[in-house]
């Protein structure tokens, strides 16, 4: 029945199935990673001598290198990153992710292509060249799981990791009009210009951690690989033309190097004293 009520377009209920069931299973994993931080119990298990479950907050920033079609579209951009996840005694682990990405190399200019003068400015409506910015805008959210392996390491807890996960990547031109003085870049109209585009994501993680045993120096750092499989997601496009390859099915690719550092979420083993 939905496939009736779509129209027969194909490609739109493979879409919107994945985001539904993407969504249900994030929802999953949240309250299994909710009830594992709440029902932790640390026992008189150490960090220092055992693999423990071990909740933890990751904050990190990365510097992001465009690949295939997305190079196309935006050079170097960084990202800031958010990491909720619980590392399993069995050295398992499982989490959510939320990456908020920005820049402003942005190479795809062809939208503008009418507005420009032909000194390459934009009239404002004072009659003068205006002044605007072309910036990148992005989210990144997903899930992912993986394992630590300890070698290398302090402790039991600490090691190298790697990681694979599915998620949804999203990203756009965002028009900065300084003056607020050029009618197609404000309001609802830059809608037509900001190349509007989203997907499935697949990513790879290859990386190093380290937990001290003081709780103090928590961090990370590794590289990431994102493969995503994106389109433009609008229904309107300035510059839309029929068979423009733009306007198809994207690679976009992203390589990724990260560093951050970890906030613990589990209580430290109290410690022993003999009279």
């Amino acid at each position: 029945m939905i496939f009736y009520l779509l129209g027969g377009d194909v490609k739109l209920v493979f879409v919107i199935s994945a985001v539904i069931i993407q969504s249900l299973m994030l929802n999953k994993l949240i309250l299994f990673l909710f009830l594992c931080s709440m029902n932790y119990s640390y026992g008189q298990s150490s960090i220092t001598d055992s693999s423990i479950n071990m909740p933890l907050l990751k904050l990190g920033y990365s510097a992001n290198f465009p690949g295939k079609d997305l190079k196309d579209r935006f050079g170097f951009t960084s990202s800031l990153n958010t990491r909720f996840e619980v590392k399993l005694k069995s050295q398992w682990i499982v989490g959510v992710k939320y990456d908020f990405l920005f820049g402003n190399n942005v190479s795809d200019s062809g939208m503008l292509e009418e507005l420009l003068t032909s000194s390459d400015g934009i009239i404002g409506l004072d009659g003068k060249f205006s002044t605007y910015e072309m910036l990148q805008r992005g989210h990144h959210i997903g899930i992912y799981i993986g394992r630590l392996l300890p070698y290398l390491s302090a402790n039991p807890n600490s090691g190298f990791i790697v990681t694979a996960g599915v998620g949804l990547l999203t990203h756009k031109v965002n028009f900065n009009n300084i003056n607020n003085d050029i009618v197609q870049l404000n309001g609802i109209y830059k809608a037509g210009y900001d190349r509007y585009t989203s997907g499935v994501s697949f990513t790879e993680f290859i990386g190093y951690r380290y937990m001290s045993n003081n709780k103090l120096m928590n961090f990370y750092c590794g590289i990431e690989f994102t493969q995503a499989f994106t389109k433009i997601r609008r229904d309107y496009q300035v510059d839309y033309e029929i068979n423009d390859p733009r306007f198809g099915m994207r690679n976009d690719n992203l390589f990724n190097i990260q560093v951050g550092w970890i906030l613990p979420l589990y209580k430290r083993v109290p410690k022993e004293f003999y009279y």
